[in-house]
C-alpha cells in the first residue's frame, strides 16, 4: 500500500521509540563505553567494542525479555555476562550493580531526538492526530528517555513491556495501544525501524504499518518503507488528503 493509503484517512500514529524516534543505539554505546571502563579500566581500548556488542545483543537476551521469557534486570545482566566472556573478562564482584551506576546517568546524559521527529509530532498535533507510543523496553528506561527529552506529556498513550508483561510482535500489545488510543486497528498506522516487530507484527495484529528504513537496507518484503520521518510528516501535512478534524 502507497504512503497515500495509508496516511489519507488515517485516525492516529503508533510509534516505536528505539532507534526510531530517539537514537537509543548512539545513547548505549555512549554510557556503555563508559560503564564498560568502570568495570575493565585495564582494557581502554576495547570499552567502546564492549558497548557495541552490549548494545547486538548477539544472544538475543532483549527479545527473550520482550517474548516475557526473562526479567528486565536477568536480561540486563546476562547480556554484560556475555560481553565479559566474548573479552576474555570475568565480571567483577557487585560489578553488575557498578555497571548500572555508572550506565544510568550517562544513558540520561546520552539521549538524543531525532531531527526528523519534531515536526512529525507537530504536524500530526495540528491534524488532530494521537499518538502512541509501542516499545519493547520498560516503562523505567522509557521514562528516563521521554524525561530527558521534554517528552513525557507529549503522547497521548505509551505502551511498554510492563503493561501486558510482554512486547512485539504479540499481537495482543498492538490491540492493547489500539484500545487505549480508542482506535479500530485498520485506522492505526504504526511506524517502526524493526521490519518484523513494527511491521510486520503490526500488520498481523490488522494495523497499517511502515518501516523507517534510516539506513537504506531494503528489504524483498512487500511493505511501504521510508528513508526519514520527514515522508511521514509530509503524508501528514496534508499533501495526500485533508487533515481529520473530528478528534
Amino acid at each position: 500500500m502507497s504512503l497515500q493509503h495509508l496516511f489519507a484517512d488515517a485516525e492516529a500514529l503508533l510509534l516505536d521509540v528505539d532507534d526510531t524516534i530517539v537514537d537509543t543505539r548512539g545513547a548505549m554505546v555512549a554510557a556503555g563505553t563508559h560503564a564498560a571502563a568502570t568495570l575493565w579500566p585495564h582494557r581502554p581500548g576495547a570499552h567502546r567494542a564492549m558497548a557495541q556488542r552490549y548494545y547486538d545483543d548477539p544472544e538475543r537476551w532483549f527479545p527473550r525479555y520482550a517474548a516475557g521469557e526473562v526479567a528486565f534486570e536477568h536480561m540486563r545482566a546476562a547480556r554484560l555476562d556475555e560481553v565479559a566472556a566474548a573479552f576474555g573478562l570475568d565480571v567483577p564482584d557487585d560489578g553488575h550493580h557498578a555497571y548500572e551506576e555508572v550506565y544510568a546517568p550517562a544513558f540520561r546524559a546520552a539521549q538524543r531526538l531525532f531531527p526528523d521527529v519534531p515536526e512529525l509530532l507537530s504536524t500530526a498535533e495540528r491534524r488532530g492526530m494521537p499518538i502512541a507510543l509501542l516499545t519493547n523496553s520498560a516503562h523505567a528506561p522509557t521514562t528516563v528517555k521521554l524525561e530527558a527529552l521534554g517528552l513525557v506529556d507529549r503522547f497521548d498513550v505509551v505502551v511498554t513491556t510492563d503493561t501486558l508483561g510482554f512486547g512485539k510482535p504479540d499481537p495482543r500489545v498492538y490491540r492493547e495501544a489500539c484500545r487505549l488510543l480508542g482506535a479500530g486497528p485498520a485506522g492505526v498506522v504504526c511506524i517502526g525501524d524493526s521490519l518484523p516487530w513494527d511491521v510486520l507484527g503490526a500488520q498481523a495484529a490488522g494495523l497499517r504499518a511502515v518501516w523507517l528504513d534510516r539506513e537504506g537496507r531494503g528489504t524483498a518484503e512487500p511493505v511501504a518503507s521510508v528513508r526519514g520521518l520527514d515522508e511521514v510528516t509530509a503524508a501528514l501535512g496534508g499533501r495526500f488528503g485533508p487533515p481529520r478534524r473530528d478528534r
